[in-house]
């Protein structure tokens, strides 16, 4: 029932999209102080002036937490379906992006994967829009810039500069001039950071900051609950069967144009698993990254199946999965 409401977009489905997730977020805005966690070793300079107010003024920094989850999830709703990806007035996209992003507690609050998510949501919009265009030099530049931006939120996001690499091979785009603009738009905002630190004398303080630390183990040291863990295999589970009807099926009957953009997608979906390895402290957070590429590849999976009753009940497996995650039912 639920993918049949929001297959289509009516006037009401934005409101049906902003009460479910008020609802999600509900238990924190009654208790936002709780909600509010410290987030430790933070090397990311632009989230530690936001984190700042969040310790000052929690329930103004859950409210934006919010709101910036709703821009993005109407704005990823925005990319897959103009895009053409999924039906072009489609809410899906949006409706897993929300629950994605919501699927556990440590989730609900204002986090430095929250922020960068914005700006890798402008790059894949960015990447996107390149297929044919004479001159795509502008949007290779910005890809860089906002991957840049993205790092400084949330240091492991860099890792997505290989993916504005790859995107250009995919694109038959990719050139020295296009490797050296994404370059310089990944290196103007540290540029710029590097000159008001030297000015502050703080240059080389602040220089040992700034290191990827790989240590894969982590991943398997994190310790869910049972919740967690059956929404963990459910997600997993349904996650790989629909990219591997999206690479077998949906992959071949489609023109050139839309065959590219689900290449983007599959490595975007495999970037977002090797960025793993750098989230070292972070795992808990940063499945938010996984979140991009699986809202798109299952609104593409329930769309694409002929027999609408089984995407109805994989999809309220899913909804229930993420439930009890989010509440913490066993």
């Amino acid at each position: 029932m639920l993918v049949k409401v929001f297959r289509k977009v009516y006037w009401h489905t934005p409101l049906f999209l902003i009460l479910i997730g008020v609802l999600l977020w509900l238990k924190a805005f009654l208790d936002p102080a709780s909600a509010i966690a410290e987030i430790d070793n933070v090397n990311a300079p632009l989230f530690k002036l936001v984190q700042a107010m969040a310790c000052n003024y929690p329930l103004i920094a859950l409210l934006v937490s919010f709101v910036l989850l709703m821009v993005q999830v109407f704005f990823i709703n925005h990319i897959a379906s103009a895009r053409n990806l999924t039906d072009r007035y489609s809410a899906l996209t949006g409706l897993l992006y929300l629950l994605l992003m919501s699927s556990t507690s440590a989730m609900i609050t204002m986090h430095p994967v929250l922020f960068s998510n914005m700006f890798l949501l402008l790059v894949l919009n960015k990447i996107l829009q390149v297929h044919g265009k004479q001159e795509f030099m502008p949007e290779i530049f910005n890809s860089g810039l906002m991957v840049a931006i993205a790092g400084l939120f949330y240091l492991p996001a860099l890792v997505f500069f290989i993916f504005l690499i790859f995107a250009q091979i995919i694109y038959y785009l990719v050139s020295f001039r296009s490797v050296l603009a994404s370059l310089l738009g990944l290196a103007t905002p540290f540029f710029f950071l590097g000159l008001y630190y030297f000015m502050r004398d703080l240059f080389f303080e602040r220089l040992g900051a700034f290191s990827i630390t790989i240590q894969p183990w982590l991943v398997f040291g994190q310790t869910p609950d049972a919740s967690e863990k059956i929404f963990i295999v459910v997600l997993a589970i349904f996650s790989l069967i629909a990219f591997a009807r999206l690479r077998l099926v949906y992959y071949q009957d489609n023109p050139i144009r839309i065959r590219k953009r689900i290449q983007v997608l599959f490595l975007l979906f495999l970037i977002s698993i090797v960025s793993y390895l750098s989230a070292v402290n972070y795992i808990h957070l940063h499945h938010a990254i996984l979140a991009i590429p699986l809202s798109v590849g299952l609104a593409i999976f329930f769309f694409d199946l002929k027999k609408k009753w089984l995407s109805e009940i994989i999809f309220l497996i899913l909804l229930l999965a993420v439930l009890g995650s989010r509440f913490s039912i066993l």
